[in-house]
């Protein structure tokens, strides 16, 4: 989370993290300007103070999915794609453990378009929560 903190401040982004009812995670949310279109939000969650789930999304258009995915797949190969009915499509990467998911979602003024990083490895760590248990 140090690392993310420092490079949303460097890219004059806003982030604010709050407390979850999980004493191990942490949700923050946020904003960061993009140069080829209107401002990013931004939700992070963290685990231990790790980012665990990090999620870009942009409402109002789906205008820089195309690129979005143009350069994910020249980095890591062809995804497995979906695509539903409404306008509404995905494409998806999994590496050891991580997954990267582009979703859009085609709805006139409401379109909508993410990009997701999940690291399933640390999310699979976590566990239930160990809950105090009176003394019998």
């Amino acid at each position: 989370m140090t690392e993310a903190i420092k490079l949303i401040r460097e890219a004059k982004g806003t982030l604010t993290c709050k407390a979850t009812a999980d004493w191990r995670m942490r949700d923050c949310t946020g904003r960061l300007s993009s140069p080829d279109s209107a401002a990013l939000e931004l939700l992070i969650s963290s685990v231990q103070d790790s980012a665990a789930v990090l999620v870009f999304s942009l409402r109002g258009g789906t205008r820089p999915v195309a690129g979005w995915v143009s350069h994910l797949t020249a980095q890591f190969g062809r995804p497995n794609r979906q695509q539903r009915p409404g306008g509404r499509s995905s494409w998806q990467w999994i590496r050891t453990g991580t997954m990267l998911r582009v979703a859009q979602r085609n709805a006139g003024q409401h379109a909508e378009a993410s990009v997701t990083l999940t690291h399933g490895p640390m999310l699979d760590r976590l566990g239930p929560v160990q809950s105090k248990r009176p003394d019998a």
